[in-house]
C-alpha cells in the first residue's frame, strides 16, 4: 500500500517572544562536585551519575585515565554562580 501524502513545511516569521537560550541549573551536588574539580580535587570517588551529568552538560570532561576536568563551560558556570 502506497501512500501520496504531501509533506508540508510550516515557518514561523517572527516568534511572539524572543527566544531566551535554555539555562541548566546544576543541583547543589552536582555545583560542589564541580566547585571540587576547579580546585584540582580528583572525582574518583564521587558519584558516577553526578560526574556523567557533569560531562554531559559540558561542564566537565574526563580526559587520559579518567582524569575529570573542568571546561570553560563549567569556569564560566562557576564564575556566575559563585565559587
Amino acid at each position: 500500500m502506497t501512500s501520496n501524502r504531501a509533506l508540508k513545511s510550516i515557518s514561523i516569521a517572527k516568534p511572539s517572544q524572543p527566544l531566551v537560550p535554555f539555562k541548566t541549573r546544576l543541583t547543589v551536588e552536582q555545583l560542589e562536585c564541580l566547585r571540587s574539580c576547579a580546585r584540582g580535587i580528583s572525582l574518583r570517588f564521587e558519584r558516577s551519575d553526578i560526574v556523567n551529568a557533569l560531562i554531559a552538560g559540558g561542564y566537565a570532561e574526563k580526559n587520559v585515565a579518567g582524569v575529570v576536568t573542568v571546561t570553560a563551560k563549567g569556569h564560566e558556570y562557576l564564575g556566575t554562580h559563585g565559587n
